[in-house]
């Protein structure tokens, strides 16, 4: 038998004695090879339908999974119902989907038979196209909220960043192309890192749950948190040594050099009209928020060690770091902090926020919303925070929310 070689395909008998004969006339023979390119360069057209053909039931059985997974105890007929209503409706090939699973994943797999006119020919009658996938109902909690949907590089993660936060989502609605840079020697052991871009720039980070084109969570913050008085109570100053801070409004820039301990009693701490600059030091404080009133800011420089939480009950339940709704763009630097421990929600969706080199979280339990995130060689163990925000539905992420596992 001969064979052709770039297809793979045993051909037919008369082909074989055809071109095994060694007499007849040179017009036949040159006719019977044209007759042999028919079916070849059809059948490489059927080859190529087959490809689209595969893309198309693919895409089909993705968007059923999810719908079954959502549909719960109905997932079969939903899933069903759903991928034959995504595929497109092709004569020729005839098309199965079925369907396992239950609350926790949704698993289906599908099968089509292309029925062909030119490689049929080459006694290839039909080809046959298989897809399959696997949605899954995450348990996790969405803990970082990346917001700026046209940002290039929206997420950028640098050398030596290592993030430890198993049951945390990492969500990055940027759909830049890139979306989200990873380097080389990163490390992000997370329950998912959700892009809704398709594209990103990997350079050889280590990343596990990483998903694109993937559906991102809401803001459930906007225009839902509470706006403190802003009245100014306290002016520019200096502090040194052990020192106690009382709630209240801060205006202009407040320089912390040298503190041994700083103390905060509870309560909000509104900022406004400049910051505060805040060198090394011990910061302590339980059931304590930070408001920007506007693109004022901490500056966290060398040294800081920071454990604080947020209230637990009352109107500004869950808030740790907060801003005013509106504000324009300004970044949010923590520069080679010794070891934070904070618990609460930071929400500073105008803000490209970065953990710069040293930066180290020990044992934060944070739900951080910013507009952009950089993280520069930062060490950081994350959980969900201890206590939702008042009156706010929770940033849960995967729960209710599932995705693709294939």
């Amino acid at each position: 038998m001969h064979h052709l070689p770039k297809f793979g395909l045993q051909l037919p008998a008369w082909v074989s004695d055809l071109f095994g004969a060694r007499d007849g006339n040179v017009a036949i023979m040159t006719a019977f090879a044209l007759m042999l390119l028919v079916p070849l360069a059809g059948g490489a057209v059927e080859i190529q339908q087959q490809s689209t053909l595969q893309l198309e039931m693919q895409d089909a059985i993705d968007a059923a999974v999810l719908a079954g997974i959502r549909a719960g105890s109905g997932y079969n007929a939903a899933a069903t119902s759903y991928f034959h209503a995504s595929l497109p409706d092709r004569a020729g090939i005839q098309v199965s989907a079925a369907f396992s699973g239950g609350s926790a994943s949704v698993t289906g797999t599908a099968e089509g038979v292309y029925d062909t006119s030119f490689l049929k020919m080459l006694g290839i009658p039909s080809l046959t196209i298989h897809a399959t996938a696997t949605a899954v109902q995450s348990q996790t909690s969405t803990c970082v909220l990346i917001l700026d949907p046209k940002a290039s590089q929206a997420f950028l993660a640098n050398s030596g960043a290592r993030v430890t936060a198993p049951d945390c989502e990492f969500q990055v609605k940027s759909t830049a192309k890139p979306a989200a840079i990873l380097n080389g020697g990163v490390d992000l052991a997370v329950a998912r890192l959700c892009i809704q871009g398709d594209t990103i720039i990997d350079n050889g980070a280590k990343v596990t749950g990483l998903t694109k084109s993937c559906q991102t969570v809401s803001d459930p913050y906007a225009g839902k948190l509470p706006v403190p008085a802003t009245g100014c109570q306290f002016t520019s100053r200096n502090y040194d040594g052990n020192v106690s801070m009382t709630p209240g409004v801060y205006c202009g820039w407040f320089n912390f050099n040298n503190c041994v301990k700083v103390t905060f009693a509870p309560g909000v701490y509104v900022i406004k009209g400049g910051g505060w600059n805040v060198n090394g030091g011990k910061w302590e404080g339980k059931d304590v928020t930070f408001y920007f009133a506007d693109t004022s800011k901490i500056q966290f420089n060398s040294g800081i060690d920071a454990a604080i939480t947020a209230p637990t009950t009352g109107t500004y339940q869950g808030l740790l770091f907060y801003e005013a709704d509106g504000l324009s763009k300004s970044d949010f630097i923590f520069d080679d902090s010794r070891a934070n421990d904070l618990d609460g929600l930071i929400y500073l969706p105008s803000r490209n926020v970065t953990f710069n080199s040293g930066s180290q979280a020990r044992g934060d339990r944070l739900t951080l919303v910013v507009n952009s995130l950089i993280l520069n060689a930062t060490k950081w163990t994350l959980q969900a925070p201890t206590t939702q925000v008042a009156g706010v539905a929770s940033l849960a992420g995967g729960s209710g929310m599932p995705y693709l596992a294939r």
